[in-house]
């Protein structure tokens, strides 16, 4: 065997193994992930669709817009689908408060006074005696928004 026979044998061992190593560790700070930052299992490269019905269109936000005379829920409106569907997948702090922002950005954009957002998300759980269904939460933020911008003298 050669030097480069040696080099050749060595770089094939790294092309089988490199591939089987990307997918554990992919698969494995997945399964961290869902099991401490409430990341749906059918997201970050599991394989957790295989075994749950815990996906981002399962879950639920609620987003609630309160300001002086004024406390309502709110829906999901077309333009902060993205963000809420992100928020739903991985209700971490940056991805409710980036909804947060976007839901106080189009209120006001409405002519629509926001003081806070609070929003919640809550995951769908199964008894596993009964299998009555029910929800638990997964995430939650109250997020106070700034005070808008002052135009005119």
């Amino acid at each position: 065997m050669t030097v480069a026979d040696g080099r050749t044998n060595g770089l094939a061992i790294w092309r089988s193994v490199l591939p089987v190593a990307a997918l554990v560790v992919v698969a494995s700070v997945q399964v961290v992930l869902a099991k401490t930052a409430s990341l749906t299992p059918w997201k970050g490269g599991g394989f957790g669709m295989f075994s749950t019905t815990d996906s981002a269109d399962q879950r639920m936000l609620r987003v609630v817009v309160a300001a002086p005379e004024r406390s309502e829920i709110i829906e999901i409106t077309e333009s902060l689908e993205d963000a809420a569907k992100r928020a739903a997948a991985f209700p971490v702090p940056r991805q409710l408060e980036r909804l947060a922002r976007l839901v106080v950005e189009r209120e006001r954009r409405h002519g629509r006074p926001v003081d806070t957002v609070q929003i919640e998300c809550w995951r769908p759980e199964y008894d596993a005696v009964t299998l009555a269904a029910s929800r638990r939460p997964v995430g939650e933020l109250v997020y106070r928004a700034e005070p808008p911008a002052q135009t005119g003298p």
